[in-house]
């Protein structure tokens, strides 16, 4: 149990301004970025977490897309699919922006054939995942 006069940090919101794509507006991205900040900063920067914290991060969530790549040699194929999240975070001190920080971060798959057999623009889930904590490390390593 806290008390409302214990320091930490406190992620306040996570905003999807996602606009174009499968995951804009949706709620579950917001939900999972917050908790992956929150990981990051109790488990690499050795903060305690407290919604009463003078501290606290605002993230939005300003880009998400799946980038392809596609080249072709006779019958031989390549795909390169690269998940890419752009988030701004803020660090403020009792209200106050301290600091923003934009960060940008990818994971990319990369598949070969020699048919070529594509579902095209999908999100792989792992790739998602991998994207959204590079991000969610970069920012909790700028900000703090």
């Amino acid at each position: 149990f806290r008390s409302k006069t214990d320091d930490g940090i406190f992620v306040s919101s996570v905003t999807n301004k996602v606009v174009m794509g499968s995951l804009a507006g949706n709620r579950n991205l917001e939900f999972g970025v917050k908790n992956i900040l929150e990981e990051f900063m109790v488990e690499d920067k050795d903060l305690t977490l407290n919604p009463y914290a003078t501290r606290t991060v605002e993230v939005e969530i300003l880009y998400l897309d799946v980038l392809k790549t596609q080249s072709n040699l006779s019958v031989f194929h390549k795909n390169t699919d690269a998940v890419v999240i752009r988030m701004r975070g803020k660090l403020l001190n009792k209200g106050k922006v301290v600091k923003t920080v934009i960060v940008e971060e990818s994971a990319e798959e990369v598949s070969m054939s020699t048919l070529l057999i594509d579902e095209g623009g999908k999100f792989n889930q792992q790739n998602l995942s991998s994207a959204i904590k590079k991000s969610c490390n970069a920012l909790v390593n700028k900000l703090l």
